[in-house]
């Protein structure tokens, strides 16, 4: 297997901010950043006794707090004072878990979408466009708004007077954050959180993929994976009761190997894997559009990437990836679905990627 000594060649700190105070005593933290319209989240570990105001007792009696992990760095030899930082999370601390014996403490916690994740709302907002929604939802939390403008009022998503909250059989209440995870599928847009910012808007266009290349000196180790029953042809259907047209609206993509195909009927064959979809008051092209989106969603799935490697701030979710050297059909281009990146004191900075396939659409 390969092997790397990259860790060695470059200074690796830790630095743990409460509510902007810095903690001395980190030893360690975990961060998981996704492309899953999810909170990122984060575990970071402490040593009781080296901070002389954030001690046990203080953490005993913490209710609230935001948390901001940063790494540096810095050229081998050279001090943290030294050492480029950026932050790599920064949210609320969820649960407090203190280590008697050990005297240490770790804490977890997620991004700030937690702030719209934990926010029920009512509100229908028919008069207001999707980007409207956005940057209300936004403003209320102090969060910057990086948000695409849109034109179409979501009362117009639906026909016959309904509003976004008829997604909601059982309750007009939601969270904020589903609501904005709604209203980014019905806009094909991306939907994340990066430090204080909210990111609503189209997917950025497709860079230089970074190369992983197998046997070469970045990547520690590599696993592959296969799911047969997205190998095979898949057949997406969406069906829709458009109650203002007094109609059922259907219609069906299919992906093979060579081409996608969109018909008004569905077809399946004991060699297709097929997934129905049921949607309320959706016009033909909507149909269409959540039934391409869906399949994209599904394909991207075939083939997974899971690399172990050196540390780096240069990846993120949604990021490109070409492997190479695996003399396989794995060989192919990816795009980054999740990254776990772990700092400690004791073994540097490493992080392990998960990329998935983009489809051939």
């Amino acid at each position: 297997m390969p092997s790397s000594d990259l860790a060695t060649a470059r200074g690796v700190f830790l630095r743990l901010l409460i509510d902007g105070l810095p903690v001395e005593g980190a030893i360690e933290a975990e961060v998981t950043a996704s492309d899953h319209q999810a909170a990122d989240h984060f575990r970071i570990t402490l040593a009781l006794g080296v901070d002389p105001i954030f001690t046990a007792a203080t953490f005993a009696s913490l209710t609230q707090a935001n948390a901001e992990i940063l790494v540096g760095l810095a050229p081998p030899g050279a001090p943290a004072a030294a050492a480029l930082w950026q932050s790599l999370i920064l949210g609320p601390i969820d649960d407090i878990a203190i280590d008697v014996p050990q005297r240490s403490v770790a804490l977890s916690g997620r991004d700030l979408s937690a702030l719209f994740i934990d926010a029920l709302t009512a509100e229908t907002f028919s008069n207001n466009t999707a980007s409207e929604i956005a940057q209300t939802l936004a403003v209320r939390h102090g969060m910057i708004p990086a948000i695409t403008p849109t034109t179409t009022p979501i009362g117009r998503y639906y026909q016959a007077g309904q509003d976004l909250s008829s997604l909601y059989q059982s309750s007009r209440t939601v969270t904020e954050w589903d609501l904005l995870v709604t209203l980014a599928a019905r806009e094909g847009f991306d939907l994340y959180v990066q430090n204080e910012t909210l990111f609503f808007a189209p997917p950025l266009a497709a860079t230089l993929p970074e190369i992983w290349q197998w046997g070469g000196a970045a990547l520690i180790d590599l696993r592959l994976n296969r799911t047969l029953a997205f190998a095979r042809d898949i057949s997406v259907t969406v069906q829709s009761w458009n109650s203002k047209q007094a109609t059922m609206i259907t219609q069906t993509v299919r992906a093979s190997h060579e081409v996608v195909k969109a018909s008004s009927t569905a077809t399946s064959s004991a060699a297709t894997t097929t997934y129905v979809l049921v949607r309320p008051n959706l016009t033909a092209a909507q149909a269409l559009t959540l039934a391409t989106q869906t399949l994209s969603d599904l394909s991207r799935h075939e083939r997974v990437a899971t690399a172990t490697m050196v540390g780096d701030l240069t990846l993120a979710p949604r990021s490109a990836i070409l492997l190479a050297g695996t003399d396989t059909a794995f060989d192919q281009l990816y795009i980054v679905d999740e990254i776990t990146r772990h700092i400690s004191t004791r073994d540097g900075f490493t992080q392990t990627v998960r990329a998935v396939n983009r489809p051939s659409m």
